[in-house]
């Protein structure tokens, strides 16, 4: 049922709307690396911006702030397509991230900010004798990285 809040301060709490997010999409919190969860204004009203990535899929929710109700969800896949065979399709976890680093740096270390900043697709194309590398941001198609060799 609705729950009418007594005040209109009346705020779940980013926290919360993770929670119902997942819930919702039917992931376990292990699984999820969250891009964002964040208070925002839509037409007057509080609601949470909620994103975050579960194996494939980069998942989208805008919660309702005093509700806590969804007010709309969606979820994408279509980034994952052009991956290489062999590779799954998902991001690592965070725990297995700071372990590559921890390995990397042979100590074991306080991590402060880690977060998930963009899925690049990285390949090469060629002309003739020309050869050409390139990183893109797979969500917005920019270019990154761009290496241009003649052979």
């Amino acid at each position: 049922g609705y729950s009418i809040p007594t005040q209109s301060s009346a705020d779940i709490g980013a926290d919360r709307a993770k929670e119902i997010a997942l819930d919702h999409a039917g992931v376990s919190a292990s699984k999820a690396t969250f891009v964002r969860a964040h208070l925002d204004y839509e037409d007057g009203r509080r609601v949470y911006d909620v994103e975050f990535y579960s194996g494939s899929k980069e998942y989208d929710y805008e919660i309702d702030a005093a509700s806590g109700d969804i007010l709309s969800w969606d979820y994408d896949a279509e980034y994952y397509t052009g991956q290489a065979a062999g590779q799954t399709g998902s991001y690592l976890s965070e725990a297995e991230v700071r372990q590559i680093v921890e390995d990397r740096a042979g100590v074991s270390g306080t991590f402060g900010e880690l977060h998930l900043d963009r899925v690049v697709y990285e390949g090469e194309m060629r002309d003739g004798w020309t050869e050409y590398e390139f990183t893109l941001d797979a969500v917005t198609g920019t270019i990154l990285e761009w290496d241009v060799d003649r052979h």
